[in-house]
């Protein structure tokens, strides 16, 4: 089939020749489309290719060249539409590849970054080989540094044994003795699933190259099936937390520092087990904070946090609880890349409410091979924590308060061979226990939960 086009071949040959009218195959105005566009002639291949999609409107070639051709000073938005009808189109992985990572192209030139994240994760899945899958990360982590939006969306379901923090029997002792009571079904262990569905938004502007600043809006919950023969309601166990913040990061020498406020509601469920009803109840946070992170050495780094909150509950039996947290990480890379990490936090609490008063120290070391252990990544944690109460009320003032102290430790396996899209799924295991002069505070949890972690 023949047709007719304008064409300014003096853009493809050496000596210069007048515009004119030419019938060409419909084959080599693909070829010569495809020429315009390597020689950077994108308004003479824009016109090529809109010829030949007036013969074949589901011409895959001619919609990548439109698509390239859109892509540079053009119409990315018509250029990404032409690039996603080529990949539906496509019938093999390389053609798919070539569509989606033009797709991904002209979405980014269109300043539409989040859609080109998208299609470069579509890419990923028809990369033809290694060399093509690192540079499609390398793009994709490029695309994510310039967009101004930053979303996370995270979903578990956990086995737990214990998930509403219970004692591990129902006998209540003090100081090592018995008062005699028991604890109701609520103040026990109670095993189960719990699902947690998590979403984070985030927006930059005003960046430069001293600094950014970002609003963003955060919302997470959870819901719960209790797997053991009690009458305490699932319900009981729901929590849904909302939050607004904003942040100013600022570039220093050595490091950055970050300034941020935050305000947000959780809400919960109150179960009185007496009565057998249920209340909802919630408190408000307010959050301020400075975060500043340096480098020590070329292979570690610090990061230091001073925090303020203030908890102010609806419960009428609850006053408000001022919060001071004090919070110290040290990273250190060793030459095979592997990560070390340590931390320390200390939490002061004061309220009028002498239950609510107390310290908390929390210690933790992890580790993170940098490389795969045969086909699993592998990372692992540990952790101490203790809280001391001055004063404890329990029916009377508990001798000596509360004193609690804890041990955790965790595994995370990924799995990066089981990969689509960017993403491979993995296993979190988590096991602590925790031990108080209170028996209603002793407690032993093991949690497993399915993840799924990005490649960017």
């Amino acid at each position: 089939m023949m047709m007719r086009v304008w064409a300014v071949l003096a853009c493809l040959m050496a000596a210069p020749v007048a515009a004119q009218q030419v019938e060409i195959p419909l084959d080599d105005a693909r070829v010569l489309a495809t020429q315009a566009v390597l020689a950077g002639e994108f308004d003479l291949a824009r016109e090529l290719a809109d010829k030949l999609l007036a013969v074949d409107p589901d011409d895959r070639d001619a919609l990548l060249l439109r698509a390239a051709a859109e892509t540079h000073g053009g119409d990315p938005e018509l250029g990404w539409e032409a690039g996603a009808r080529a990949w539906r189109l496509s019938d093999t992985p390389a053609d798919r590849y070539e569509a989606a990572r033009v797709t991904a192209l002209a979405a980014a030139n269109g300043e539409r970054f989040t859609l080109s994240s998208a299609w470069l994760r579509i890419a990923l899945n028809d990369a033809p080989d290694a060399a093509s899958r690192a540079q499609t990360i390398a793009d994709a982590r490029a695309v994510t540094r310039r967009n101004p939006w930053s979303t996370r969306l995270s979903f578990s379901l956990v086995p737990t044994s214990n998930l509403n923090g219970g004692a591990v029997d129902d006998e209540l002792r003090i100081n090592g003795e018995s008062d005699g009571g028991g604890l109701s079904e609520d103040a026990q262990a109670l095993a189960g699933w719990r699902a947690s569905l998590g979403l984070r938004t985030q927006y930059r502007f005003g960046a430069t190259a001293q600094g950014a600043h970002r609003v963003g809006l955060q919302y997470s919950a959870n819901r719960v099936r209790i797997t053991d023969d009690v009458d305490v309601p699932d319900a009981s166990l729901a929590t849904d937390y909302a939050e607004l913040s904003y942040r100013y990061d600022r570039a220093l020498t050595n490091g950055t520092i970050t300034g941020r406020v935050a305000a947000g509601r959780f809400e919960y469920g109150s179960y009185n087990a007496f009565f057998d009803t249920l209340e909802e109840a919630s408190y408000d946070l307010a959050r301020i904070g400075v975060d500043r992170q340096f480098s020590v050495t070329d292979q570690t780094v610090v990061g230091l946090t001073f925090q303020r909150e203030r908890l102010s509950y609806s419960d009428p039996g609850s006053d408000n609880v001022y919060r001071n947290l004090l919070h110290g990480t040290v990273r250190y890379a060793l030459p095979t890349e592997d990560q070390v990490t340590s931390s320390l936090s200390v939490t002061d609490s004061k309220s009028a409410r002498v239950n609510q008063t107390s310290q908390n120290w929390a210690l933790s070391v992890g580790y993170a091979w940098a490389e795969p252990v045969g086909p699993v990544s592998v990372s692992v944690s540990a952790g101490l924590n203790w809280a001391d109460y001055p004063d404890y009320l329990l029916g009377g003032f508990v001798e000596g308060g509360r004193t609690d102290r804890g041990a955790s430790l965790g595994v995370t396996l990924g799995f990066p061979d089981v990969e689509y899209g960017g993403f491979f799924p993995g296993v979190s295991i988590h096991a602590s226990r925790t031990v108080s002069n209170i028996s209603r505070f002793d407690r032993d949890t093991v949690s497993v939960g399915l993840t799924l972690q990005s490649t960017f």
